[in-house]
């Protein structure tokens, strides 16, 4: 990989400097100020956001040899005209917008040179939204029937007529496949097929017109996996990009500071103090009665509400972070569903007996530590992206640039609610912090051995089972669903906790550099 960058802007300070950035004026972003030339970067992020999706023909996006090439030449000239650009008179916030565009035109890079997921990845050909993961561009969500317009049935019929050709275009891409892809594509189209046969059934009364191409997107899903059988054995096994490969993308898209020995330290460490944390927590709970799981929806519901309403108080009350009025309780949210877990096949989730995966086990005892997770965390940062009207930092990000912040911010709430004392009268909740942080913490490793090629996905998966001390066992979704994300998407598995670490390395430095004049509330808000 070749290491285009600027000595002022090291990989080594990156990600501190994405952070340092929330520290300056948002508005710094939008002026020209002392930065000369900013409107060129401007320009150059619009023209490298619209190479990024491959061309569209007749349904299908082209990700043959001949495509990719020219999306690749194009690249290139955009990164001569970003190594014209001089940022070294830039205020800090313009100076990170240069640091995030050159990221994301990184990304794009590796995607070509090292991860070319259209030609190594069967699982990237999931043409259905039916979870997190890398996708090729255009999957589309099924929805429910019936559609309440012409226009709606017309664009899903569109959607399962290229299902074929799309399929039939990766046979002919996928010269590099690998064992564990394969694998793991064989059972998302297992899915798909499934899928596609219950929406032909459902169509029959309401819309005729999609029975045939939804019968058709079945077939052609069936056959995919049937394709992937037959060659899955002969196939090299690993799906890891490479270590030296994996290092790249850590410091030169990523913006980690560390090195993979570096994380692995960082992550054995935290696993051991949390497990200390756990250990001692439960002794002292020890003549206690357990936290028992709820067993049904309307059980589930009045238990999140009533996290989520107390949660959203406390954060506010104890002044520890400025929430918008509007970040409320949501009764449609609901339980996350895992993309296996869309199966037709398998009984809803609340159908008895019930089969509840890692987070359905912690979330079903008190759903207070993974709402700290996701409602400050991810649904607070959604209401962020949407009312940010800069033209780069307010664009969503591309290829994770952007998750180890958001992840680590997410992950950091889980144990400062804990802190804080908000789960001080609620002793058995503790446990449950400490054992998402331990299972966290466990899955360090076998991103980065799965990565290297030193395991496989099942060496990994039985790895994340073996250390997560509670609610995991052989056969839990999570722990599949976990290790395909880590193996697909390089950085996510380790994200949560080198954030983590990120974020509590900034506030010990504002902490020291203020003295008596830190606010925990105002380092939070900026």
């Amino acid at each position: 990989m070749k290491r285009f960058t600027k000595a002022r802007w090291r990989p080594a300070v990156g990600v501190l400097c994405l952070l340092l950035a929330s520290l300056a004026p948002a508005e710094d972003s939008g002026r020209d100020a002392a930065g000369a030339g900013y409107q060129d970067l401007v320009d150059l992020y619009r023209d490298f956001r619209a190479i990024v999706p491959p061309e569209v023909i007749d349904g299908v996006p082209d990700y043959r040899p001949a495509a990719m090439a020219r999306q690749r030449r194009a690249l290139d000239g955009l990164f001569e005209r970003i190594a014209a650009i001089d940022d070294s008179h830039w205020p800090v916030a313009q100076g990170v917008d240069y640091l995030l565009v050159l990221a994301e035109m990184r990304g794009l890079q590796f995607q070509h040179e090292v991860l070319q997921p259209w030609r190594r990845d069967p699982a990237f050909y999931s043409v259905t939204l039916l979870g997190f993961g890398p996708k090729m561009h255009g999957a589309f969500y099924v929805p429910p029937l019936p559609l309440d317009s012409a226009e709606a049935v017309a664009a899903l019929r569109g959607q399962l007529l290229a299902v074929p050709r799309i399929l039939a275009q990766a046979r002919e891409n996928l010269g590099m496949a690998r064992g564990d892809l394969a694998r793991l594509a064989m059972t998302q189209k297992q899915i798909e097929t499934r899928v596609f046969s219950q929406l032909a059934a459902e169509a029959e009364g309401v819309h005729p017109e999609l029975v045939a191409p939804a019968r058709a997107a079945a077939a052609a899903s069936a056959s995919f996996r049937d394709w992937l059988a037959g060659i899955e054995s002969e196939l090299p096994a690993h799906g890891g990009v490479g270590r030296d490969n994996y290092a790249w993308y850590l410091s030169y898209v990523l913006l980690f500071p560390y090195s993979p020995d570096e994380i692995a330290a960082i992550g054995e460490r935290e696993y051991q103090r949390v497990i200390n944390h756990l250990a001692v927590e439960e002794h002292r709970n020890r003549d206690l009665p357990r936290l028992e799981v709820v067993t049904t929806r309307e059980a589930y519901d009045r238990n999140r509400q009533a996290a989520d309403e107390e949660l959203l108080r406390f954060l506010r009350e104890e002044r520890l972070v400025t929430l918008p009025e509007e970040l409320q309780y949501d009764p449609a949210e609901g339980p996350y569903i895992l993309p296996a877990d869309r199966d037709p096949a398998k009984p809803g989730l609340f159908e008895p007996p019930l089969d509840l995966h890692f987070f359905f086990q912690a979330e079903f005892r008190d759903p207070r530590p993974l709402r700290a997770h996701n409602l400050p965390g991810h649904r607070f940062d959604a209401l962020q992206w949407r009312g940010d009207e800069r033209p780069i930092r307010g664009q969503r990000r591309l290829f994770y640039v952007n998750g180890i912040r958001s992840e680590g911010w997410a992950q950091y709430l889980e144990e400062l609610i804990l802190q804080a004392g908000m789960l001080d009268e609620r002793p058995r909740t503790r446990e449950i912090t400490w054992v998402l942080a331990a299972k966290r913490a466990a899955r360090l490793e076998p991103e980065l051995r799965m990565q290297a090629n030193e395991w496989t996905y099942e060496q990994a998966r039985h790895a994340l089972i073996e250390r997560t001390p509670r609610w995991m066992s052989e056969g839990d979704a999570i722990a599949a669903f976990d290790i395909e994300l880590y193996l697909r998407q390089p950085g996510y598995g380790v994200g949560y906790y080198m954030g983590k670490v990120e974020l509590e390395k900034l506030l010990a430095e504002r902490f020291m550099a203020l003295g008596e004049a830190f606010d925990l509330q105002a380092f939070h808000d900026r």
